[in-house]
């Protein structure tokens, strides 16, 4: 089985990103570039499936990969919805911090 659904599938926003377009589409990479969404907007907990849906990802690697990224302190699951799981960055660690601030620069330098 493919780990990537459609590519031009519009909801799949997660690999056209300057993150992605620096560090390529590794599933890993298309997970932290989606949950990049400002801490302060509601919408920063994920299900698997709005995962899979917005990286292109089948669900199967987004919850493998989801797993290793949370094992590491990058992302974390959360209990936001009580019948699945839900995963949201580590705001406030030192690595997530490093990460929004690189993808930052990148959008930055993008502009330019």
């Amino acid at each position: 089985m493919a780990d990537r659904n459609e590519p031009d599938d519009p909801e799949a926003f997660a690999m056209d990103v300057p993150l992605t377009d620096v560090f390529g589409s590794h599933p890993k990479t298309l997970l932290i570039s989606a949950l990049l969404a400002e801490p302060s907007d509601p919408t920063t907990h994920f299900t698997v499936n709005e995962l899979a849906r917005i990286t292109g990802l089948e669900e199967s690697p987004v919850e493998t990969h989801a797993d290793e990224l949370a094992s590491v302190g990058v992302i974390t699951e959360t209990d936001d919805l009580e019948e699945t799981k839900t995963y949201v960055l580590a705001e406030g660690t030192d690595i997530v911090d490093a990460i929004r601030q690189l993808s930052d620069e990148l959008f930055e330098a993008q502009e330019d």
